[in-house]
């Protein structure tokens, strides 16, 4: 799986041998997509609070935006983006302007045998992607429902932070919110 964010090159697409199975793999996150879950206007607070939880469980995770996503953000979360870019590098990356983060985020689940979590069908990657996006053990969905994130295929429920901040705080002291939970 990619570390830093400049391993988010569109144009690599080399298979890599030997790849796992798809959990083993990592987990890629459709940041923005997880953004959404809990309505508009959308906020770091799923997505953080999902890295959060598979940092402290040993999960390799990656959170994959799009250039745009800064100004998608609310105002009072764009610092705390660009420092998740800057301190967490090896763990969220933003693609250049002008590509799509879905493209980079399916080329490197191909090649790396990882998951995908997100709500998109990825439409307009299906001619490339058909096998992927139909594998229902690598596009995996999921939803929030009682301060819990919820991937069934996965059999995971990590506990939602009240705040983006908060979720932040769980990341970067290396606590889970599964530790704070209950």
């Amino acid at each position: 799986m990619p570390q830093p964010p400049n391993d988010l090159d569109p144009d690599a697409d080399a298979p890599r041998p030997g790849a796992t199975a798809p959990a083993a793999a990592g987990l890629l996150i459709d940041a923005m997509n997880l953004a959404y879950w809990c309505g508009a206007p959308p906020s770091l607070r799923v997505p953080l609070s999902l890295l959060a939880y598979c940092v402290g469980a040993g999960i390799d995770a990656r959170l994959y935006f799009d250039a745009s996503a800064v100004h998608r953000l609310p105002v009072d979360e764009r610092d705390l983006y660009g420092r998740l870019l800057h301190e967490h590098a090896g763990r969220a990356g933003a693609v250049p302007s002008g590509r799509s983060a879905d493209g980079v985020m399916l080329r490197d689940a191909r090649r790396s045998g990882a998951c995908i979590i997100s709500r998109d069908r990825y439409r307009d990657h299906r001619r490339r992607y058909r096998k992927l996006i139909d594998d229902p053990t690598r596009l995996l969905s999921g939803h929030v429902a009682a301060d819990q994130i919820h991937v069934a295929a996965l059999d995971l429920h990590a506990p939602l932070a009240e705040t983006a901040a908060a979720a932040w705080q769980q990341l970067a002291h290396g606590a889970t919110l599964a530790d704070t939970a209950g």
